[in-house]
């Protein structure tokens, strides 16, 4: 801020111009700690908070100047994964973070507990910007005890129509159903009758719970196959669809029942020459929070080019390993 001064500037005016600068640029302070790891809160090493020491002195002395000021702490969790969760889905994150740096503030810095006003929130944005905790000096809380207690004093009727806000019962139907629906997209290898084939896969969820999930592969590369003394290039494909429950959300294994046909088809007519065909039951592992591990038994009918179809007697064990990418799915 630039002031300048001539011969019909006045010094009373030159000062009050001179502490208005300063004090507006006190109460403009703010500092905004970022980066804080996944999934930690209160256990950070005080040592994270050593390169805003100055900054934070800085807000101490005002705090110190102004005793009717307020610092208000803002603790925040973004979308990024740990274990089953997000970092935003646990909201003692947000408010641990806001608690430690309000700690640092009281014990380090001495600021009265009684100037400090903690907020928390949280996001579904991915990044470490939106894992932070901040602080900012705000002169309008000054008078926050007297504005409660006009409140709190009014007639019961003027505190119901002033202070009730109704939320609409689509509006709350709308933000549960996205908040709870999930994403999961995976690929890996899957096993069949006549081969392991590339896979990937994509289900919809419901609060990390219930999962509808659709199952497609196919080979790269080619095969033979002799039908009536004919050698046919050949290629594997599979379809499938299962539905898997989590009975416990603390233990990572699910409940797979579902259908998967697999066939083994001729590059020249486009035709399958062999066929497999039937239920998937079975279990899911999810290991180190990015790869599941499905097995199944898959009481199969077979079909074989120029053949009926077989009985039960060539059922299987049918395994896949798939990394996966979740998005959303509830609390």
């Amino acid at each position: 801020m630039h002031i300048k001064i001539n011969k019909m500037t006045k010094p009373g005016v030159w000062a009050f111009a001179l502490i208005i600068a300063f004090a507006s640029m006190a109460l403009a302070q703010d500092v905004v700690i970022k980066d804080f790891p996944i999934g930690v809160a209160g256990s950070i090493d005080p040592s994270f908070f050593e390169p805003y020491h100055s900054q934070l002195q800085a807000i101490a002395d005002t705090l110190h100047a102004y005793p009717k000021a307020r610092a208000i702490i803002t603790g925040g969790a973004d979308g990024e994964q740990y274990h089953r969760n997000n970092d935003a889905l646990n909201p003692g994150l947000a408010l641990g973070r806001a608690l430690v740096l309000r700690n640092l503030l009281i014990h380090d810095f001495k600021i009265d507990s009684s100037q400090i006003v903690i907020w928390a929130e949280d996001s579904k944005i991915l990044g470490p910007d939106h894992r932070y905790a901040s602080v900012r000096v705000d002169r309008e809380l000054a008078d926050l005890d007297n504005r409660l207690t006009i409140v709190e004093n009014r007639p019961p009727i003027e505190q119901h129509i002033t202070e009730t806000k109704e939320v609409p019962r689509d509006s709350i139907i709308t933000t549960n159903i996205v908040e709870n629906l999930g994403l999961q997209f995976g690929a890996g290898l899957a096993s069949t009758p006549f081969g392991v084939l590339p896979a990937g896969s994509f289900a919809i969820s419901w609060q990390n719970t219930f999962y509808v999930e659709a199952i497609v592969g196919h080979t790269f590369w080619g095969s033979t196959f002799n039908f009536k003394g004919t050698d046919l290039d050949t290629k594997r494909r599979m379809i499938g669809g299962s539905i898997i429950y989590y009975p416990d959300k603390k233990v990572p294994i699910g409940i797979v029942g579902g259908w998967i046909r697999s066939e083994e088809i001729s590059q020249k007519y486009y035709e399958y020459v062999r066929l497999s065909e039937g239920l998937l039951l079975g279990l899911r592992a999810n290991a180190f929070d990015c790869i599941q591990i499905t097995g199944g038994y898959n009481p199969s009918k077979r079909r074989v080019g120029g053949k009926l179809l077989s009985d039960l007697k060539d059922d299987q064990f049918m395994i896949s390993v798939m990394a996966y990418k979740a998005f959303g799915g509830g609390k």
